[in-house]
């Protein structure tokens, strides 16, 4: 397998397209590798270099994300292929894995399909929005079937495109207002990259979306219980918010959702789990102390 290597990043083929990646604390003799969610890229989870630099981390750009190429197939397959390829090229044997949102996903069939890769699993709100109350009859299953192949055809094929940074910050901070304003300018400066037709592009390919049609929620909590290696489980005490913002049928569903998240906590054989408060879906640009703190605390705290 080839690669290329500038400064702390690294360029390798995953399954079908080139992954990159940075890596930090190269010299670390355990490895933690993260992954990232959707519209965002590696560098926005760098909040746990500096407090886990005992461990050589491994921060991948998802396909169609970041620096990685943009392949416009994006198969929840791919994406598992994709790190296992990353494995492949730093040669690990295992290591701790850590996902968000999307990247949790990831994660956790990873896990399941190759449970001796997997040191510890950390999964930060990766399991996506609740299941609805009316429970899985067949109308209601193909219902949203329907909704979700309609919605394919909305999809664009372009990215937003801005003036210049100053505005891809400006938006970074209106949607994510917890951000400092060093944080929202470092997150634009890795995220775009100049637009054919004039000024700036984010670097993600909306097509990524269509990974949701590609998995069933009934797949994913079947994966759930096939995980054996000691797992966190970290949300946001705010994390409905998130989900309200595409699914507005959740309003005043708090404790429904708070059942569906520990139900599915409950699905991994060797999961703990901890709510961070005062964050969302987005832990790490709310609280990425607390996040850092909790994931140090975790790997800490596994046998020897």
């Amino acid at each position: 397998m080839s690669g290329q290597k500038v400064s702390n990043r690294w360029t390798f083929d995953g399954a079908d397209a080139r992954i990159s990646a940075q890596v930090f604390n190269e010299r670390a003799e355990e490895t933690l590798v993260v992954l990232h969610g959707m519209r965002d890229h590696g560098s926005s989870l760098h909040c746990l270099a500096a407090p886990l630099s005992n461990y050589k981390i491994v921060f991948a750009d998802l396909r169609g994300h970041g620096q990685s190429d943009h392949p416009g197939v994006y198969a929840m397959s791919h994406f598992v292929a994709d790190l296992l390829a990353l494995y492949g090229f730093f040669d690990l044997q295992s290591a701790h894995l850590l996902g968000h949102s999307l990247g949790g996903h990831v994660a956790t069939r990873f896990a399941a399909l190759f449970p001796e890769r997997v040191s510890s699993l950390i999964v930060v709100d990766g399991f996506g929005p609740p299941n609805p109350k009316v429970g899985h009859e067949p109308q209601s299953w193909l219902a949203g079937h329907r909704a979700q192949i309609e919605h394919l055809g909305d999809i664009p094929r372009k990215p937003s495109r801005f003036k210049d940074k100053a505005a891809a910050t400006a938006r970074y901070l209106r949607n994510q207002p917890r951000l400092t304003a060093a944080a929202a300018a470092r997150l634009t400066q890795e995220g775009v990259r100049p637009s054919p037709e004039g000024g700036l592009t984010w670097r993600w390919d909306p097509r990524v979306q269509t990974v949701w049609s590609t998995f069933s929620k009934a797949e994913s909590e079947t994966m759930l219980a096939c995980i054996d290696c000691d797992t966190l489980v970290v949300t946001g005490s705010e994390g409905l918010g998130y989900w309200l913002t595409m699914h507005p049928e959740l309003e005043g569903e708090h404790d429904w959702y708070q059942l569906e998240l520990q139900r599915r906590i409950d699905l991994i054989p060797k999961a703990t789990s901890l709510v961070i408060e005062d964050a969302g879906h987005m832990v790490h640009f709310d609280q990425p102390q607390a996040l850092s703190a909790a994931v140090a605390d975790f790997l800490n705290s596994l046998p020897g």
